[in-house]
This record gives C-alpha cells, sequence and structure tokens, in this order.
C-alpha cells in the first residue's frame, strides 16, 4: 500500500473518531438540562402533610370514605374543526358534570387545537380561549369550593408557538382557570383521608411550532418542583399524578432523584394526548408499572371520542369507568365552532361504577388495602343517574344475587353555594366474599335502569386477594404504555448510524486502500459471484426434482443460506467499488459526518418569538435556541429519518453504478435492482420519505431550513441529483449486462 493511500486512510479514520467525539460533546451539552449540576434557583422545603382521619376500615353498608372525581383530556377547541370540540366540551359541562357532581374535575392538556385553517402551521388562536374561558363562565366551576372544584393544564398544542411561559403568546396564563402553566398541587383533605393531586407541565421550555413538538420533557428545574410537589404530598391516602404526555413520551430529568424513585408514592399516573391512535392500537392505553406499583392510565380524548373518565376512591380503593357522552352523533357536527352554545343537558343513561369488589385488572397491591374487598359485608357500587332509579340488579357468575342491592347514597354539602354539594349515589348488597375465595375469576354485573328505562349494564372481573388479573390489551395499546421511547429512539438512531458509517463507509474505504491491486481483486470477487450463483441455481433445480417434502424443506434452507451469504459478500463488493468512486464515496461521508456534528436543518422553530430568538437548530441531540438547548425526543425522530435515507441510499447507489456483470454472470436480461420498476419504487421513497418532510418543515420553519438543511434539505437535493445521474441520465443498457 502507497504512502498515499495509507495517509488518506488514517486521515480518514482520524476525521470519523473526532466528529464522533464532538458529536459525543454536542450530545452531553444537549442533556445537560436534564441533570442537576446546572444551577438552581431553590425551592423552600414544604414539610409532609399529616391530618388523623377516622374511617371504619370494613366496607360495609356505610356511605362515608367515598371521594369522587372526574378526568378529560385533550379538548381540541378549534375555530376551524366543524365537529367535536367545544361542542363536546360544553356538554361535558352541562351534562356530564351536573350528573356525577364529583369533588373534582380535572382536565390534562390540549384545551385548544392552536392550528391554522388548513391544519399545517401552529399558532395560539386567541378565539379559541376566549372560547374555552367563555364556557368555564358560563358555570361557576371555577370558583366552586374555593377554587378547587376544576383544575387544568397545558398540553403540548396549548404551547405550540410559545417562546416561553411569560411570553404574551402564552394564553393559558390568562385564560385557564389553573393559570400557573408549571402545573398545580392540589390537596383535598376529607375526614376519611388526603388525597394529593400533583400536576406537572411536560410542555417544552420553548415552545416550538409543530411538528416539532410531539413529545415532552422535565428538565432539573422542573424535576425539582415535582420533587418538591411530590415531598408534600407525602403522607396522603393516595397521590395521584397527572400530565398531558404518557411517561412513554417522555424524557425525565433528575433533580436529587429519578423520576422511577419519585414515582414510587404516585398510585395513579393520569394522562392524555395520544387520542385512542388509530386503528384500534390505542383503543386501551392502560399500563401497570409493576416495579414502581402505579397505574398509568391515558383517556381517549374529548375532542373527537367524547370520552370522560368517572374515578372513586372508596375506603382507599381506586376505581373507574369510561363513560360517552350520549350524543346523537360522535363527533358530533359543530357548524357553528365557536359560536356555538349547549344551553341544557342531554339525557343520560346511568353511569355504574362498581367499587366492591374492585376490578382485578386494576389491583393497586402496593397502595391499596386490599384486604378490605376479603373482610368486606356488602357489595358497593355508585349509580349515577338523571332520572329516579328503577331498579339496580346485581348478578354473580350469570347469577341473580340472592340480596337485593338497596341504596344508601348521600348528597354531602362541602362549600356554602347551594350548589358545592358532592353526590355519593351508593347501592349496597350483603355479600360473604368468603364464597368466592376460590382462586378464581369471577364476574359481578350489575344492571341499573332508571325511571326513564335508560339501562347500563356493568361487567367487574373480580378475585378474593392480590393477584393481578391480566389485562391483555398489549396489541391494543399496552405495549405502547410499557415502552421508553426516549432510549427506543436514541438507542435506535446511535446503532443504525455506527452501523451505516462503519459498515457501507469507512470499513469498505479502508479496505478498499489496502488492495495492492483494486481491478484484479474486483475480478477475483466476479469469479466468486458467479460460482455462488451457479450454486445456487443448482440447489433450486434439486429442490424442484426432490422426492420428499422433507428433502425439499432441507435443499429450500440450503438454498436461502447461500442466497443470504451471496447477497453479503456482493453488497460488500459493491460498497468497496463506491469507496473507489469519490463523486459519490466523499459526498456520502459528508452527509454522515454531517449528521453527527451539523444540525439536521436552522429555521425560525417559533416563528412568534422576536427577532434571533425565533431562530433555532435542530441537531440529532436536541434543539439549540436562544443560547441553550431543549432536550426534545422529536430531534431524534429526524435524525432516524435521515440517518435511514441515508443508509438506503448507500446500499442502492453501489449496486446501481456497479456493473450486474461484477455479480452475475452474463445475460441478456436485467437483474432486478435495475428494473424501471425498482428505479421508481427508489425514486418514490425520496420523494415521500425525505422530499414531503423537506417540503413541510419549510414550509413551517421558512425555507431558509433548506438553505441550511444539512442534514435534510440537502441530503434531498444530492440524493435526487445521484439518482438522476446514476438511474436515468446513465442508465444500464443491455450491452452493460452482458460485458465481461
Amino acid at each position: 500500500m502507497s504512502r498515499h493511500r495509507i495517509a488518506n486512510t488514517v486521515g480518514l479514520v482520524l476525521a470519523t473518531l473526532v466528529c464522533w467525539l464532538y458529536g459525543l460533546h454536542l450530545y452531553h451539552a444537549a442533556n445537560r438540562p436534564l441533570y442537576s449540576d446546572v444551577k438552581l434557583p431553590s425551592i423552600e422545603p414544604v414539610s409532609p402533610h399529616s391530618t388523623e382521619h377516622t374511617m371504619d376500615p370494613v366496607l360495609s353498608d356505610s356511605n362515608d370514605g367515598i371521594l369522587t372525581f372526574v378526568h378529560a383530556s385533550d379538548l381540541h377547541i378549534s375555530k376551524y374543526v366543524a365537529t367535536g370540540g367545544l361542542v363536546h366540551f360544553q356538554h361535558f359541562l352541562r351534562t356530564a358534570v351536573p350528573l356525577v357532581s364529583p369533588r373534582l374535575v380535572v382536565v390534562t392538556g390540549d384545551l385548544t387545537d392552536g392550528k391554522d385553517k388548513q391544519k399545517l402551521i401552529s399558532q395560539q388562536q386567541l378565539d379559541e380561549w376566549q372560547a374555552y374561558k367563555r364556557a368555564l363562565s358560563q358555570t361557576d366551576y371555577v370558583q366552586r369550593f374555593n377554587g378547587t372544584f376544576y383544575r387544568d393544564q397545558r398540553g403540548n398544542h396549548d404551547c405550540f408557538n410559545v417562546f416561553s411561559q411569560a411570553s404574551s403568546e402564552n394564553y393559558f396564563g390568562m385564560y385557564s382557570a389553573v393559570g400557573d402553566s408549571s402545573g398545580y398541587m392540589l390537596r383535598i383533605d376529607e375526614p376519611f383521608g388526603t388525597y394529593s393531586f400533583v400536576a406537572s407541565d411536560g410542555c417544552p421550555r420553548h415552545g416550538f411550532a409543530r411538528p416539532l413538538n410531539f413529545f415532552g420533557y422535565l428538565d432539573a428545574r422542573d424535576m425539582q418542583l415535582l420533587e418538591s410537589r411530590l415531598e408534600e404530598a407525602r403522607g396522603s391516602s393516595h397521590v395521584f399524578m397527572l400530565n398531558h404526555y404518557p411517561v412513554s413520551t417522555m424524557v425525565y430529568g433528575k433533580y436529587r432523584k429519578e423520576f422511577g424513585e419519585l414515582v414510587r408514592q404516585v398510585s395513579v399516573f393520569l394522562c392524555g394526548h395520544l387520542h385512542e391512535l388509530v386503528g384500534g392500537i390505542g383503543a386501551q392505553l392502560q399500563a401497570y408499572k409493576a416495579r414502581e406499583g402505579y397505574w398509568e392510565l391515558e383517556i381517549g380524548d374529548m375532542k373527537e371520542h367524547a370520552v370522560y373518565r368517572v374515578y372513586a376512591v372508596d375506603h382507599d380503593i381506586v376505581s373507574f369507568v369510561d363513560v360517552h357522552l350520549p350524543l346523537p352523533q360522535i363527533p358530533m357536527p359543530n357548524p357553528e365552532l365557536l359560536d356555538v352554545r349547549v344551553e341544557a343537558p342531554v339525557p343520560h343513561p346511568p353511569v355504574v361504577l362498581v367499587t366492591n369488589p374492585k376490578d382485578a385488572r386494576y389491583l393497586l397491591p402496593k397502595h391499596e388495602p386490599l384486604e378490605r374487598i376479603r373482610e368486606s359485608t356488602f357489595i358497593r357500587m355508585l349509580v349515577w343517574t338523571d332520572q329516579p332509579v328503577a331498579s339496580v340488579q346485581v348478578l354473580i357468575d350469570g347469577q341473580v344475587h340472592p340480596h337485593p342491592a338497596v341504596f344508601r347514597g348521600t348528597e354531602r354539602q362541602v362549600g356554602s353555594s347551594a350548589n358545592e354539594t358532592v353526590k355519593t349515589p351508593l347501592w349496597v348488597a350483603p355479600w360473604d366474599p368468603e364464597l368466592y375465595n376460590d382462586g378464581n375469576v369471577h364476574e359481578l354485573q350489575v344492571v341499573a335502569t332508571d325511571a326513564a328505562g335508560k339501562t347500563t349494564t356493568s361487567r367487574t372481573p373480580f378475585v378474593i386477594g392480590q393477584t393481578l388479573v391480566p389485562l391483555q390489551n398489549d396489541a391494543r395499546g399496552g405495549w405502547i404504555m410499557q415502552q421508553s421511547f426516549s432510549s427506543m429512539f436514541q438507542t435506535s438512531a446511535c446503532v443504525s448510524y455506527i452501523l451505516m458509517t462503519l459498515c457501507l463507509l469507512v470499513v469498505p474505504r479502508v479496505y478498499f486502500a489496502t488492495l495492492p491491486n483494486f481491478s484484479s481483486w474486483l475480478s477475483e470477487r466476479s469469479v466468486l459471484h458467479h460460482k455462488d450463483m451457479a450454486y445456487i441455481r443448482h440447489l433450486y433445480t434439486l429442490c424442484c426434482n426432490a422426492d420428499s417434502a422433507v428433502a425439499k424443506v432441507k435443499l429450500g434452507l440450503a438454498m436461502l443460506a447461500a442466497r443470504a451469504k451471496f447477497l453479503v459478500w456482493t453488497q460488500f463488493t459493491a460498497q468497496v467499488y463506491l469507496a473507489s468512486v469519490p463523486w459519490l464515496f466523499w459526498p456520502g461521508y459528508f452527509f454522515a459526518m454531517g449528521m453527527c456534528i451539523l444540525p439536521l436543518f436552522t429555521g425560525r422553530l417559533i416563528p412568534s418569538a422576536q427577532g434571533s430568538d425565533a431562530v433555532g437548530s435542530v441537531y440529532a441531540y436536541g434543539i439549540y435556541i436562544s443560547h441553550e438547548w431543549s432536550p426534545l425526543l422529536d430531534s431524534w425522530t429526524y435524525a432516524l429519518a435521515s440517518i435511514v435515507s441515508l443508509a438506503v441510499l448507500l446500499v442502492y447507489l453501489p449496486v446501481a453504478v456497479a456493473s450486474p456483470s461484477m455479480f452475475y454472470a452474463p445475460r441478456a436480461k436485467r437483474p432486478w435492482y435495475r428494473t424501471v420498476t425498482v428505479r421508481v419504487l427508489v425514486v418514490l421513497f425520496v420523494l415521500v420519505y425525505l422530499g414531503a418532510p423537506t417540503l413541510m418543515t419549510a414550509y413551517t420553519y421558512g425555507w431558509v431550513s433548506i438553505v441550511f438543511g444539512y442534514g435534510r434539505g440537502w441530503l434531498f437535493i444530492v440524493s435526487c441529483l445521484a439518482l438522476y445521474v446514476v438511474d436515468w441520465r446513465m442508465p444500464v443498457s443491455l450491452s452493460n449486462t452482458t460485458a465481461a
């Protein structure tokens, strides 16, 4: 190997290492806000709350010991969408809340839609926020119970295109019920227990315009505040944590403790954001986090599905039921948009929530006194109706329960106003739980009918003990809720990037530099590939002519193994050949290194901000804007898309630019990968997977994102040029395919 080649090889390896080291530096810089080595303002420590409570531990026919609250999410009040949204929310306020009359209503974000008419550009719409506030002002919910009845918080749509919490575009501070964008800590003291609700704001510190605003994070300052609030909640009978984003879509930093340690005192994590996804894969976005001991329960949206969830804590056992608004059509047409006004409630079928025995799929062994179920003397259920109850029938395992259900409900005055009451419509029926203490799963069925003939049937699987019945919802959202997309995307991007760089660029280039005679090596490889292909054809012939099924299977497996070996070695030959084509290799190498050290693109990420504050750079590791980093997971998804695009091109272009005779014996027919169909598919891949997002980025963040789009706009343009030259400007001819 000549000195010139040695110098080039050493230079290539050193350049790669330098880029990777600088990329590692950028990664640490982007993630530094997540950890407590940054200077943080001090927060006065709060002593844990403790109060003496009295409650009969036996689940009898007494109507005390019950706390109820309602959860809704993702209202998406829109000035442009003529279905759902505001009309659903108003029906929720007029029908559902008065029906249940709970102690608390919580709404976990995405109060407004925050998009333009084309649903492409995001901006905070003042009209939408005024409509939200107007809907609340038509009730007394914000003032009820001294301001502790209705609580809301921000979602990602509520911080679209909002530079900071102090920005004039942050309408949440002016038009929401809570007003504090950082979340809240609400403690409800009852004679029978203390229940704490801790809401954290997962919105990025700088609210980027969409689509760079799907994932959330809590940096070290946010974690310090969360830790302080959870410390204040210590000693509560139950702690409920609220966030717009599910845990799987969050990046959690650290102040003194990791999130996993903090959340051990949480019983239920309430969230929204995912809207039941599509195709049924998000129909049941719920998961039990066994290591920490809490349930994460995402709720479908109010926007299109008109769903809300009623919780009851009965003697510190937590139960819930999902309810859809009884509208004539869901989503309900709303041609009046923001001018719609719902004056009266709609007839609502009974809402039935069994609190004892509890649904065995949602037990909380680390937080609930489950022994109370075994020691209980009555079946307990809450039945809310807008008409007098006609009947409540109880069946166990399909058999009518011998003891009829009787009403033991109450309506408790909490505030000074006549409306400040909490309904506890408790129905009870005597039972002996030992009759069902056999380790099997039983089913409790409750059929409630009101005077108007409206009927609701509730089915509750239960066991006497502390064994959770599997929810079996992996295909309907459980798997999604158990994941950490932060680890998944970062690991996928890093591993795919390293493999792409080493296997498709660096190793083939180093190998090429070590070859004393590249042409001779190429000829030798060609002969070997021809022999391998002949062997594959021979195995195929034997497989077709085999007499027994066993022989066919063995020959088929041998043929697959030989084919795999052939594809690996021909691809390696093609990559080494690429290293000998400077006008293709060096642009590919530049983009590979650029993804590591350069922004994927730069643009006006927050158009509403003033001056240079609007401009930011999206790196693989995070977003740099206004002289600070936002460790937003969205940037990793952009990086992964660019890496996959470049990897596909680096696999296709070497075999496309090389003569087919290098891999196949001379023949009159072109190989499959050089047909017009394959070439068109590759072009479509580039246009759809790289081109369309690039144009969307330019439309959203300005055309400057293409001018300075090293890992996106530039990659798209160069990819189109390379494909044009290789596939269309110099198409493979028949004479090429038959050349030796």
